[in-house]
């Protein structure tokens, strides 16, 4: 008998927050609610160099705009976190969307993760690295990369690096598989991006069931 991936959790440390991409018409609400109260509590430790409004407008155009690209995307099921750790810059530190794939072997995954690399005609790739890595959910293959995106302005335009770790968790005994994927706002948001999103999944648990 075949076993599948009935379903997944992954519980994520503070200064991570869940966004509601199931209910694309929720997100804006939410992104107003959640930067409000993240300000606020920030300031009963002071620290808040603007005001605490301005701030709030800030991260809640940020919340948001993470949660429209997740919907957007049209991916069913896809899990989304957003990471703020320094509420008083009034941005989004990095963002993770989490999604079970079916019969997706290890070896397909990387293949898939090299062919993306080597042949993308959406990102350009400044630096790619392959890794593995093992979980208490299953093993892990891994892809560390810098991807420059370049502006609208022509070659002389610079260009803005953006780190990404692209993670295949798979779990025994099921040909399915975890896809976790995370993306920094900028270089230098981690000290070790690899292993800090490693890390992170100390926190999921996958379910399966005989189909």
């Amino acid at each position: 008998m075949t076993r599948r991936i009935a379903g997944f959790e992954l519980r994520l440390p503070e200064s991570w927050y869940a966004v509601p991409t199931e209910a694309p018409d929720l997100v804006g609400d939410w992104a107003r609610s959640t930067a409000a109260g993240i300000v606020a509590e920030a300031g009963t430790s002071g620290g808040l160099d603007v005001p605490a409004e301005e701030l709030a407008t800030s991260l809640a155009a940020e919340l948001e705009d993470v949660g429209r690209a997740v919907a957007d995307t049209g991916i069913p099921g896809l899990v989304t976190a957003a990471l703020v750790r320094r509420p008083e810059l009034g941005v989004v530190d990095a963002m993770v969307t989490v999604t079970a794939q079916p019969d997706l072997a290890q070896e397909e995954f990387a293949a898939q993760l090299a062919a993306g690399v080597e042949s993308s005609q959406e990102h350009d790739y400044a630096f790619a690295s392959r890794f593995d890595g093992t979980s208490d959910s299953g093993t892990v293959e891994g892809l560390h990369a810098m991807i420059t995106h370049f502006g609208e302005l022509g070659d002389d335009a610079s260009g803005v690096l953006e780190e990404r770790v692209v993670l295949g968790v798979f779990p025994p005994a099921t040909p399915d598989m975890v896809e976790v994927t995370a993306v920094a706002r900028s270089v230098g948001t981690f000290d070790d991006m690899p292993q800090e999103i490693l890390d992170l999944l100390v926190g999921l648990t996958v379910e399966t069931e005989t189909a």
